[in-house]
C-alpha cells in the first residue's frame, strides 16, 4: 500500500492535478511522436519509465509524477543498483527520467524537476564486439547465392557491412528508397526518424542489382527484402538467418548479429581513415558519444593513421 500523502502533497494535487504516471508517460510519448522520433525510441523510453514506476510501487512511494521527489528517485536508483542492474541499464533509466521531467516541467504538469540533479552512474568501458576479416569471409561464404534465399541473405550481409544500418532500418528499406544511379539508399527509420543517406560500394551495388532481378516485381510489396512467401522480412527473420550462418562458419567469441555488423562497419571506417563527424552522419547518431567511444577503442590504429598522414610531418619532412 502506498504511503499516506502529506498535506503539502494534497495541495500539489489540487494545483497540478492528479495525473497518473501512466497518463504522464503517454503525454510524453505523444510529444516524442510529434517530434518525429521513431517507434523504437519511444518504446525504449516507455520501458524505462515503466521500470521506474514499478520501483516506485515496490518502495511504496507515491506514483503521481507531480508528487515524486528527488529523494524518492535517488532511492529508486539505489534499489536498482542493489538489484544488480548494470550501470548501462541504470543510465538508460536516468536518461529517460530526465527527458520525461523536462517535458513535464515545460508543460507545467509538475511544479519542479526532481530528476534535474540526477547523475548517471559511471559505467565500465563498454566492450564493442566486431568481426575479424577472417570471420567476415567465413560468414559471407555461407549463403548459397545460386538460390533466392542465399542471394537475399548475402545481399543483406553486404548491405549491413557496407552501410552500418540498424536492423530496424534494414527491414524498413523500401524500393523507392534505392537510388542506385547515385549509389545511395535513403534510410528513414532509426532514432529520430530523420532521413539520411548511406552509400553503396560497387560490389554491394552489383549484388543488390542481382537480388532485385531475382526478387522481381511483387505486386503490393514495397519493401526491399522479402521472404519466399513474398512477405516483408521481419527483424527476427534476419537475426535467425544470421545465426544460421554464424553456426555454419563456426564463429566463436562474438555474437553474429546486425549490431555486430554495425560495429564492424564503424571500426573499419575509423581505422581506414574516416573522420568521426562523417561516421556520426552515416550511422545516424544524434550525438558524438558513441563515435567518441569508437575512436577511444581503436585509438592506436588512429595514431598509426596520424603518423602516416600528419600534415606537419609532411610539411617539415626533409
Amino acid at each position: 500500500m502506498a504511503r499516506r500523502r502529506t498535506t503539502v502533497q494534497n495541495e500539489l494535487i489540487e494545483k497540478y492535478g492528479n495525473m497518473t504516471w501512466e497518463e504522464a508517460t503517454e503525454h510524453f510519448l505523444d510529444s516524442l511522436k510529434l517530434k518525429g522520433l521513431s517507434y523504437h525510441t519511444r518504446r525504449w523510453h516507455k520501458e524505462n519509465l515503466l521500470a521506474v514506476l514499478k520501483a516506485l510501487k515496490q518502495l511504496e512511494f507515491v506514483i503521481e509524477p507531480g508528487l515524486v521527489t528527488e529523494a524518492m528517485l535517488r532511492e529508486v536508483i539505489l534499489s536498482m543498483i542493489n538489484a544488480g542492474l548494470s550501470p548501462t541499464t541504470i543510465n538508460h533509466r536516468v536518461r529517460s527520467l530526465k527527458q520525461f521531467y523536462q517535458y513535464l516541467t515545460a508543460e507545467t504538469i509538475v511544479s519542479s524537476n526532481p530528476a534535474e540533479r540526477l547523475e548517471r552512474k559511471k559505467a565500465h568501458s563498454t566492450i564493442v564486439e566486431t568481426f575479424s576479416e577472417e570471420q567476415l569471409r567465413a560468414i559471407l561464404a555461407g549463403p548459397d547465392k545460386s538460390q533466392f534465399v542465399g542471394l537475399r541473405d548475402y545481399t543483406i550481409m553486404l548491405l549491413l557491412l557496407d552501410t552500418g544500418v540498424r536492423l530496424s532500418e534494414l527491414v524498413g528499406i523500401k524500393l523507392v528508397d534505392l537510388k542506385l544511379p547515385d549509389n545511395e539508399v535513403i534510410i528513414t527509420e532509426g532514432k529520430g526518424g530523420k532521413p539520411r543517406r548511406v552509400f553503396l560500394s560497387p560490389k554491394t551495388k552489383e549484388t543488390l542489382k542481382k537480388y532485385l532481378r531475382v526478387r522481381g516485381d511483387i505486386s503490393g510489396n514495397l519493401y526491399l527484402f522479402v521472404s519466399v512467401e513474398d512477405l516483408p522480412m521481419k527483424r527476427r527473420n534476419v537475426q535467425e538467418r544470421l545465426t544460421i550462418y554464424g553456426k555454419k562458419a563456426k564463429i566463436e567469441g562474438v555474437r553474429v548479429s546486425p549490431h555486430t555488423f554495425r560495429h564492424t562497419f564503424a571500426k573499419l571506417y575509423i581505422v581506414r581513415g574516416g573522420d568521426p563527424f562523417s561516421l556520426q552522419a552515416l550511422l545516424g547518431h544524434s550525438t558524438l558519444d558513441m563515435v567518441r567511444h569508437y575512436v577511444n577503442l581503436w585509438g592506436s590504429d588512429l595514431q598509426k593513421m596520424h603518423r602516416q598522414f600528419s600534415p606537419v610531418d609532411h610539411l617539415l619532412r626533409k
